[in-house]
């Protein structure tokens, strides 16, 4: 599993490298884009056959393509411009500058949130009727719960995580995220940064049997002037199951990491 691991950091260096040369190119938010075909394929809708009592479904094994640039049309939906704040600016600058030589995956930190939701893993929702779960095959198989049961934050979390609450809005599950700490990983893996200050509102739409969209909207004043939003179409896995993980070694080989 090391060997996987890095041989996926080479692939999102060069990737991230290829980002910063190229111009983005929107895409359409009805549409998905499959992973590695560069094809996009139509949405049906088909909301009302995942809602029982009112509670949409989105029980099963789902993956992504890997979301490189969170704000790049070629990974997400569409093409973003973010709205940062010199300080903002400054600490993305040097992260693509030294093409991500300190990216906190490359020694075994958790992903935090969202770059957890954009990685070529399979993740599982297990759904009940107070909680949704999250678990993720990549990433340290870090998982999260979301009570649903109109339980409040936790004004003490200080967590990688944060502290997720949700609610149904009809097709939709809203989740609202605080309580992230000061660690600093980022965003997705180009290095997008955060604060203790972020704040992230999900939403969680299934179209289908096999077609789901994950949108988020990132609040940070430390490192962004407003909010900005971005998202991603999920697939599918059926017949699957998440697997073991292992990243316990990367750490070790770190001065062979690509970066300078």
């Amino acid at each position: 599993m090391v060997r996987r691991w890095l041989v996926a950091a080479v692939a999102v260096a060069a990737a991230v490298m290829i980002a910063g040369a190229q111009e983005p190119a929107g895409g359409d938010a009805k549409q998905f884009k499959g992973k590695g075909k560069g094809k996009a394929a139509p949405i049906v809708e088909e909301p009302t056959m995942w809602i029982k009592d009112g509670v949409p479904d989105f029980r099963g094994i789902w993956n992504t393509q890997w979301i490189v640039n969170m704000a790049d049309g070629r990974y997400a939906e569409k093409t973003i411009e973010v709205p940062f704040t010199e300080k903002g600016r400054a600490i993305y600058a040097e992260r693509t500058g030294n093409l991500q030589k300190d990216d906190p995956n490359m020694t075994c930190k958790p992903s935090g949130l969202p770059r957890a939701m954009g990685v070529p893993y399979p993740m599982k929702i297990v759904q009940t009727d107070d909680e949704v779960i999250f678990l993720y095959e990549g990433g340290l198989h870090t998982f999260r719960i979301v009570p649903v049961n109109g339980k409040k934050h936790n004004p003490d979390s200080w967590t990688w995580m944060g502290d997720s609450i949700g609610h149904y809005e009809g097709p939709e599950l809203v989740v609202d995220v605080t309580g992230f700490n000061d660690e600093q990983w980022w965003l997705d893996s180009s290095g997008y940064p955060h604060s203790e200050k972020l704040h992230l509102s999900e939403r969680y739409r299934r179209f289908n049997a096999n077609t789901m969209r994950f949108t988020v909207t990132i609040e940070d004043p430390v490192m962004y002037t407003a909010p900005w939003s971005t998202s991603y179409i999920y697939r599918v896995n059926p017949g699957t199951e998440i697997m073991e993980y292992w990243c316990t070694e990367n750490e070790k080989d770190r001065i062979h990491m690509v970066g300078k």
